[in-house]
């Protein structure tokens, strides 16, 4: 992510729960397990799942690695952007 400009040393991951379900409009799930595992949602809350590829099981050189980490972040990109342009179309009516 530093490659992008973007400082995520200071986050980490957290366990959805269904009490903070209880705020979310829309909730994405990025891995197998979370597709199959996410809790019931809350009437309301919708529900999109992105079949990403889990970078931490890249294998090869450091910079292979690195490679397999930057398309994913890329691929995690292009969803958001496309949600969002979804989104706006919807509001727009």
């Amino acid at each position: 992510m530093q490659d992008a400009g973007v400082d995520i040393s200071g986050q980490e991951s957290t366990k959805l729960t269904v009490e903070m379900l209880e705020w979310a409009d829309y909730v994405v799930t990025v891995c197998g397990h979370a597709d199959r595992h996410c809790p019931v949602l809350p009437p309301g809350t919708r529900k999109e799942h992105w079949p990403l590829s889990d970078p931490a099981n890249a294998t090869g050189s450091e910079e292979e690695i690195m490679m397999v980490f930057r398309e994913s972040r890329n691929d995690i990109r292009r969803c958001v952007v496309e949600l969002i342009k979804r989104l706006q179309r919807e509001l727009a009516g």
